[in-house]
Parts: C-alpha cells; structure tokens; sequence
C-alpha cells in the first residue's frame, strides 16, 4: 500500500440528486420553488459536504467533483435509447436546480476543490480517466458515489502500488482491491526496537505505519463494511444482466406466457450470472478485462452464456453483448479518443494540487460564508404557527411545584418552558 493520501474523487450527479430527493416535500408549488425551499437545499448541500469531509479528512488530501455533460454515449448509440427510462419529475423545479448545483460548483472551487466537466462525457467517464491517471502516476484514491456500476474502477496498481476504492457513505459500504484487509494489517515497524521508533520516527516505514492506522481509524469510527471485489469479474456480471436505470437491457432477455394469459418478461439473474462467470474460470482457469476486446473470447463467452441461459442463439449473444460492453464498460478502448484527450488535458493541469486548506470544507458555515444562503430568515409575514392546531389557553388554577417539590395553588398561569426553534438547515 503506497505512503500518502488519497485524492477523493466525488461522483457530483449522485451527490446532489442523493440530497435532493430528502427534501421536504412542499404542500403547494414545486420543491425547490421558492427561496426558502432552494436556502434549505443549499445549506443541506453544505452540510453534508462539510460532514463528509470531517470524516475523511485524515485519508484524504485532495478533493475532486465530477460533473455530468450530454453522453456520447445518446449520440453513438441511439438505437440502445441509453437512460430513456429516466423522467424528471414535475414536482421539482429543475430549473432552479441546476442553477443551485453550479452555485454550489462555483462555491466549492473557492475553496480549492477541482470541478470538472467535459462536453460530451458523463461523470463516469471523469472518475474514470481520473482513477486510471492518479494510480498510473502512483497516487491513490477514493470514488465516493451510490452508483454500483462504478465498482468497476476499483484497481490495485503492482507498478505504482495505487489503488482505487469505491465508497457509498449512506450505506457505510466500502470496496477495496482482494488484499487489502491484509495490507492494512501489515506492520512496518513492527520489528523495530524502542529505540529505532524514536530516531526513525519520520522513516518512511514509521509513516506508513501511521497513514494505515488513519485509514483503519477511519473504516472502524465510521462502521463502514469493507468488501474485497474482482473488478474484472464484477463489471462482466454487470455487463450480462444490463442496467435497468440507464435502459440497458441484459444479454439475454425472453418472454413466458403464464397461466393466467399474462405474458411475463424475463432475463440474465444476478445467479446465472454467477453460474456464466464460474464456467467461464473452469474452462478458461482467469477472466481479464481485456478478453472483452478479443471476438475470440467474445465467441468463448456468448457460447457458454447459450449452454447456461438459452433462450437466444450465440450469435445474438454476442451482439448484445458486444453492445453492453460498450454502454456499460469504462475503458480506454471504449470512450471516444476525442473525450478522453479533453479530459486528460483538464487533469493534466489540475493533478498535482493538494487542497490548499481542508479546514476551508470542514465547516457548513466557512463554506457558504459570504454568500446569501449562510443564513436563513423567515419571510415578512411569515407565522411559523400557521396552520397548527394550537388550543385557547384557558384560565384557571394552575398548579406550581417549588424547590422542595411541595405544590401549591395559584391563579398565574404556569410560564411554559422556552425551547429554541432551529431550521433544519
């Protein structure tokens, strides 16, 4: 495991459409409709980003946000009707929206973090063309995101040791390279004496040491599980039983009709594409990403697909699998030459920088300072009781208890206690 931190490479699609959809649901108008609704938005913004930041900023010393352009994928593959699925929904005001994202985009890049986006290329691209460039140079990092296609970047680079980890902080989930449990555990100065710790406190060993225990400190403060994956054999289950979010049918894919006249549609499971997968390794021993560029181990691949699953010939198989591989499949053969130059010419200037000062993303209120979302004020008129059904105070005898716990009567109403009436946001 390489000596230093990691760079922090955060999916931006998922982080904002992850909070935007736990917002309030307004009673009238659409979410995001108005002031008071976009304030909440961006201080929910702020405030996630800021406590993500606290519990990563021992691991972490650079931070960059990818963000989605129009695919090339919608241009070079219409017919696929790639993320035709997906439909905006008319409750929110999408407008204002994109208009708080490339605020909050712009506010970030003040305080050091890089932001990149690439005409024609989605977010996945960015990470992607990212990870593969910081472990080629010898840098690890983590892709922050919920989006499980994206377990396929996870890497361990034998040239460079690097790595890339996937990391899903709802669900406390992290994917690592198999192997890297053991390597956290492995001591580097644990056969050292007392007295070599002392004079060798700034050895490379010694800081190793000290960077495994932060990275450790970090995955059992915050409970995050820690699952090992074959990136390789992942993506390929990936690429047989599609993506129904962006469309993408499986490799296989048929119709039964049941007893009730019913036609039901059916395709590639999550089992059968264990079943593929292990046939595969008993005829073939290992699966490497690059036979997916081979019409040879293309051909080996669609005939067992056929010998498992049926329903279809090996000659369709290989179509639509030749046709998942590249919709699905984040690779240097499969993005446009013309994208990959732009983005690796953005990275190419902005790689080396550390964040300049992570305290500046630390904190909901250094991040939103001097912008008008920092603090929140009711409008004129607003009455924070409206609407609630608050009953008629009613005289009466009262009853007070003093110090010593007696009681008495009195005909003063008791003086409620006062409780502080914080936003949310």
């Amino acid at each position: 495991m390489r000596l230093g931190k990691h760079t922090l490479l955060i999916d931006g699609n998922y982080f904002v459409f992850s909070r935007l959809f736990v917002m309030p649901k307004p009673k009238s108008g659409k979410l995001l409709g108005d002031d008071k609704s976009r304030g909440q938005f961006m201080r929910k913004l702020a405030i996630d980003f800021a406590s993500e930041m606290r519990k990563l900023k021992g691991v972490i010393d650079d931070v960059v946000v990818a963000v989605d352009s129009k695919s090339w994928r919608k241009d070079l593959y219409p017919e696929a009707d790639y993320k035709g699925t997906r439909k905006h929904d008319e409750s929110v005001d999408w407008d204002a929206l994109y208009s708080l994202y490339g605020e909050f985009q712009d506010i970030l890049t003040t305080k050091g973090v890089t932001v990149h986006q690439i005409q024609g290329a989605e977010a996945d691209d960015v990470l992607f063309a990212w990870s593969t460039m910081l472990n080629g140079r010898g840098k690890s990092c983590i892709v922050w995101t919920g989006d499980r296609d994206l377990i396929q970047l996870v890497n361990y680079s034998d040239a460079n040791d690097a790595h890339t980890l996937w990391y899903y902080n709802t669900k406390k989930s992290l994917y690592a390279y198999e192997g890297f449990l053991k390597d956290l555990e492995q001591s580097h100065t644990a056969d050292m004496s007392n007295d070599d710790m002392l004079f060798n406190m700034s050895s490379k060993s010694s800081m190793r040491d000290q960077y495994q225990d932060e990275i450790k400190a970090w995955i059992n403060h915050n409970n995050i599980q820690v699952s090992e994956v074959d990136c390789d054999q992942f993506i390929l289950k990936k690429i047989l039983t599609g993506d129904r979010s962006d469309n993408i049918p499986s490799v296989v894919t048929w119709q039964k009709e049941m007893r009730n006249g019913k036609i039901r549609n059916y395709s590639i499971t999550d089992k059968q594409a264990d079943k593929i997968m292990d046939q595969f390794l008993r005829e073939n021993d290992t699966f490497r990403i690059d036979y997916l560029f081979s019409s040879a181990s293309k051909d080996t691949i669609a005939d067992i697909i056929y010998r498992v699953v049926g329903h279809s010939t090996p000659n369709l198989i290989k179509v639509n699998l030749s046709s998942n591989i590249s919709l699905m499949l984040l690779h240097n053969n499969i993005i446009p030459d013309s994208i990959q130059k732009a983005i690796y010419e953005k990275i190419d200037v902005d790689w080396e920088g550390a964040i300049d000062d992570i305290n500046s993303i630390l904190d909901k209120d250094i991040i939103l300072k001097g912008t008008k979302w920092l603090k929140s004020e009711a409008p004129t008129g607003f009455d924070p009781f409206e609407g609630m059904d608050v009953p008629e105070e009613k005289p009466g005898k009262m009853k007070l208890v003093d110090k010593r716990g007696s009681s008495k009567k009195t005909d003063t109403p008791e003086q409620p206690k006062t409780k502080k009436i914080n936003n949310l946001f």
